[in-house]
């Protein structure tokens, strides 16, 4: 009998057609062995702290190599620091995660994935649905049906199963037995498309309540979903619960009461560190407003089924794999795994971000218990609640006002008279228009209920007035400007708002007065020179007519306005953003300023402000550093 031929993989996706030998097939095939890592995922953009400055210089980070491992020492230090001086603030468990990876080699850390099993209480058979998920993720239609996926397939998920994708050219038949030692069962695979990416799972059952309460909030489903409990075994034989913490999760439910549990599960808050899918058989590919994905895996199987047994059912095999929406799960699985040129993986990076943003999260929560406290001893009890509400509501009337005001400004009739055919008779009324705008929808009225609020603020605390951190320009660190600084009085609210205004009236707006000039003098000059060109062809040619010079001048005076007027529109367009981004960032300064003025060294223990102190110093410095980190 001939050998059965093959399919070479190509490098997008499942399978093209190009036939080998059953024998090349054979020296293709790679097995697994063991070894146990882990590390966790980062968010691409990490945000930074609210500061008071809005001005802050951006640094490029820096291309060496030896520059690059000092940032990711320095950064590990930071953590390290971060655990000693103010454990409570972060959670361990991912903190040792992100510190294992941080020690390995940039791109070759290890990512662990929980495959999660939703069990609802209703007869949904998610334990088998997660195993069946994972075996078509990982299995290689390339090659016969593996050891690996007969033990998957009847493998008890009452213990939880560790999974470690790795390749190894000798593999004894004996090394894919998973291990009885200890609670946690382990099993070592290998997968073509996985291999080389230092991946483990983690395939474990958890109950719907464990994920969800009546109103269930993204920190509470990161610290269910991505540092899940399992039970391990102590040498004196007792079991207890220990975190199991992850970079990614993967909630997998079966049908439709396990789509109903999924449908509050606020997922895509968490910057895409958790997934969750739903296994509704014939339900792929409808359209549907759901933040779930919808897989059939009946259609996977299928198609990985007819495609071993012969390649002329590759076409099949194909459409089967698309249709069961599978490859989308496997598209944000390897997100978080491939990088180029040596750097961290994104898995990796995310998780430092989440980590930071919940450090800064806690010790925000820990100052406003503080500012509770502090108020509550000073002041009346009613008078202390009013004053925190009164801060909420103020931020939450600021966002408004700024979106409306800025809608109805950039909408309106002062900003159409800059339309770009507006330009060759109001240029110079650039400045003035712009003006008009900052100074009139620029946040004026959250500007004077900022001064009402410090004013309350003020009256309950007559024998300490607050002291507001006040924005810095980067001249502020002159001489002169020093000198003035001190001569001053200090400010009796926080001048954000003003200082932004100033700040777009004395740089953006200048900027984008002397673009409508320069181009405006552009399209003149082009329109002239296309003008001229087409006299002079009239005037030296006997061949051209007067036609065909009105053509030549038409597209030179067509090419300049055309030019005109994307390069304004787009000017337009960024200046509206900048303005909003802007006025964004000077509600929330002036949100933080207040609350540090509430939470000043004199309203609080010398001990609790320096560690606070000290531990916002280490959160900024560690995010700082993170957004170096190549």
């Amino acid at each position: 009998m001939p050998p059965k031929p093959s399919l070479v993989r190509s490098s997008g996706g499942p399978l093209r057609a190009v036939a080998l030998s059953r024998h090349a097939a054979a020296k293709r095939q790679v097995c697994a062995i063991c070894s146990m890592s882990g590390t966790r995922r980062a968010r691409n953009h990490a945000p930074s702290p609210i500061r008071p400055t809005l001005l802050i210089d951006r640094r490029q980070s820096l291309s060496t190599a030896p520059a690059a491992s000092n940032v990711r020492a320095e950064l590990e230090q930071a953590l390290v620091q971060l655990q000693d001086q103010a454990p409570r603030l972060v959670n361990l468990s991912r903190l040792q995660l992100a510190l294992q990876g941080l020690r390995q080699a940039p791109g070759e850390e290890a990512v662990r994935v929980a495959i999660l099993g939703l069990a609802d209480g209703y007869g949904s058979s998610a334990g088998l649905t997660s195993k069946r998920l994972l075996r078509a993720i990982l299995s290689d239609p390339l090659q016969d049906e593996q050891a690996w996926e007969k033990q998957l397939e009847g493998y008890d998920l009452t213990k939880p199963l560790v999974i470690k994708i790795s390749t190894s050219p000798h593999l004894d038949k004996a090394a894919i037995d998973m291990g009885k030692v200890d609670t946690i069962q382990r099993l070592h695979i290998s997968s073509p498309g996985y291999n080389s990416l230092g991946l483990e799972f983690l395939l474990i059952d958890v109950e719907a309540s464990a994920l969800s309460v009546l109103r269930p909030s993204i920190e509470h489903l990161e610290n269910a979903a991505l540092v899940p409990s399992v039970a391990t075994r102590a040498a004196d034989g007792r079991v207890s619960q220990t975190p199991a913490p992850v970079h990614q999760a993967l909630i997998v439910a079966d049908g439709l009461m396990g789509a109903v549990s999924l449908a509050s599960l606020p997922a895509s808050e968490s910057g895409g560190a958790i997934t969750t899918a739903v296994d509704m058989k014939g339900l792929a590919g409808a359209e549907l407003d759901a933040a779930f994905t919808v897989i059939d895996l009946a259609q996977a199987e299928e198609g990985v089924r007819l495609f071993r047994d012969g390649p002329q059912n590759a076409m099949q095999y194909e459409r089967l794999w698309f249709a069961s929406k599978v490859p989308s799960l496997t598209t944000w699985l390897k997100a978080g795994l491939k990088t180029e040129d040596a750097a961290t993986k994104p898995a990796v990076k995310q998780l430092l971000a989440s980590l930071l943003e919940s450090a800064q999260s806690a010790i925000q929560a820990e100052e406003s218990v503080i500012v509770a406290k502090t108020l509550a001893s000073k002041t009346p009890l009613d008078d202390a609640a009013g004053l925190h509400k009164g801060l909420a509501e103020w931020a939450r009337q600021a966002h408004s006002e700024l979106q409306d005001e800025l809608d109805l400004a950039f909408t309106g009739r002062r900003w159409r008279k800059l339309g770009w055919w507006k330009l060759f008779w109001r240029v110079d009324d650039v400045g003035m228009l712009t003006g008009d705008i900052l100074n009139q929808r620029f946040l004026p009225t959250a500007e004077r209920e900022l001064v009402y609020l410090t004013g309350r603020i003020a009256a309950l605390r007559i024998g300490a007035p607050p002291r507001y951190p006040q924005p810095v320009s980067e001249l502020s660190d002159s001489p002169a400007a020093a000198g003035s600084a001190a001569a001053a009085p200090p400010p009796k609210w926080p001048g954000h708002i003003a200082f932004t205004r100033r700040y777009l009236q004395d740089e953006t707006v200048p900027a984008l007065q002397a673009l409508a000039q320069r181009l405006l003098v552009q399209s003149l000059g082009t329109s002239s020179a296309a003008a001229a060109l087409a006299g002079t062809l009239y005037a030296s040619s006997l061949v051209a007519g007067v036609y065909e010079a009105g053509a030549v001048a038409a597209l030179g005076v067509v090419y300049a306005l055309g030019r005109m007027q994307r390069k304004w529109e787009a000017a337009r367009r960024f200046w509206e953003g900048d303005v909003r981004e802007e006025g964004r960032k000077a509600v929330r300064a002036v949100e933080q300023s207040v609350s540090e003025a509430l939470v000043a060294k004199d309203c609080v223990s010398p001990a609790q402000a320096e560690e606070l102190q000290k531990a916002k110093g280490l959160v900024s410095t560690a995010t700082e550093l993170l957004s170096r980190l190549k």
